[in-house]
This record gives C-alpha cells, structure tokens and sequence, in this order.
C-alpha cells in the first residue's frame, strides 16, 4: 500500500475507532483485493498501523511517568503538600522520589514508602502530631544507638516494616554536654535486595536538615527530599 493511501485509510477510521478497533479495520481493508497484492501489503501496513499504536502508547506512558502524585500530611499544625514520583526507566531500575516544602525548623519526622501500595498512598509522613507512639520508638532506638555505639534491631522496638516498605527519620535530641543534635536514618527497604533486585545496585539519597537542604529563611522554610532506585527488570 502506497503511503498516501494508507494515510487517508488512517484519517477516515481513527476518529471512530479505538487502536485495537483501529488496527483490526486498516488490516480488514488492506486484505481486500487480489491474492496477488494481499501478501505484498499486509506486512507494511501491519508494521505502519502496530507503530502508531505503540507510539500512542508510548506517549501516555511517558505522561504518567513525569506526573507526580500530591501527597498530603500535618506538621506543625498545618495540613502541608509534598510530591511523589516513580517510574522505570529504559534499563530496568525504579526511581522513588519524594520532596516537600516544609517548616524550617522542623527536625522530627518520618516517611514510610510502600511500593506496592497504590500511587496515591504510597508515601506516608509522620510527626509526633500525627503518631505520638510511632516517634517514641524512634527515639528509644537512637538513644541506644548513641549509647552503645552500634545498631540494634528494629524490631526489639516495634519497629516492624513490611518487605514493600522503606522508612527514613529525621530526629532532634539533646547531648549529654547540653548540646543538640540532629540524627537521621532508616529501616526496612528489603525490596532493594530481593527478587529481581538482587546482584543489582542500588542507592539511596536524602537532603534534609543536617546536609545540603535547601533553605528560604524569608518563608522560614526548607525543601526536604528523599530518592531511591532498585532494579525492578525490563518489561
């Protein structure tokens, strides 16, 4: 088929058909006439309808990937907005974001992730407003962390994760000489060295307070952000 007569098959059926419907009718049109042309054409006019679609395709996997979801949490008694993004990209490695403005001079907070929660709820931020108990576990495990220098179990605190989930702190305590101190860190994220995961690298990255955040002291406020990626394999 001559490419000026598949262009005007194309402009006559797509307003009315779906891609599948789509494909299906320019296909039923090429394999009318002789026996002797339908070998000729159906390969060229298979090619030209299955590339339309997968740029179709293409074009809205792209889209969902550079949206990102509005996650919605409280702190310092406000009701706050943070971003959360993910996507595969073209060598089978997940990218998980998640970046909020927020007061500057909060410093107790974690975020949960779960990957295999739905968009819209896979990023949960906790304050002491939010999960008083929660926090406190927290704390218990750094204070022992900072008393005997070492790392125990999460769990000998409640600190229970599921393997779809990756929790990161931030937490402000005092110092035995009257100081203060910021600690940070994280639990769980067995999902990174599982499965499809293993052998693979990954990497994890946080700006918050105590590295290069960003800060707006006329807003009195800072920009908190948090990434990972793992590998997750090519479709």
């Amino acid at each position: 088929m001559m490419k000026k007569e598949y262009n005007a098959m194309y402009d006559k059926l797509a307003p009315q058909k779906s891609d599948d419907e789509l494909l299906q009718a320019v296909l039923s049109e090429n394999a009318e006439g002789s026996a002797a042309k339908r070998n000729f054409r159906s390969k060229p006019l298979f090619v030209a309808a299955v590339t339309i679609i997968a740029s179709l395709l293409l074009l809205l996997t792209v889209n969902a990937a550079t949206q990102g979801a509005v996650v919605k949490f409280f702190m310092g008694g406000d009701e706050l907005e943070g971003e959360y993004s993910d996507y595969v990209d073209g060598d089978g490695f997940r990218h998980v974001s998640f970046s909020a403005i927020m007061p500057i001079d909060e410093k107790n907070f974690a975020v949960i992730f779960d990957v295999d929660a739905p968009y819209e709820e896979a990023v949960r931020v906790i304050t002491d407003e939010t999960d008083p108990e929660f926090m406190d576990k927290i704390r218990r495990y750094n204070d022992e962390c900072f008393e005997y220098s070492t790392l125990p179990d999460p769990e000998k605190f409640g600190l229970v994760f599921k393997d779809s989930e990756h929790c990161t702190y931030s937490l402000s305590f005092d110092t035995k000489d009257g100081g203060s101190c910021i600690s940070g860190g994280g639990f769980g994220g067995k999902f990174m060295n599982i499965g499809a995961a293993t052998k693979h690298p990954t990497e994890v990255r946080i700006t918050e307070t105590y590295n290069d955040c960003t800060y707006d002291p006329e807003n009195k406020t800072k920009t908190y952000w948090h990434t990972f990626y793992y590998y997750v394999g090519k479709e």
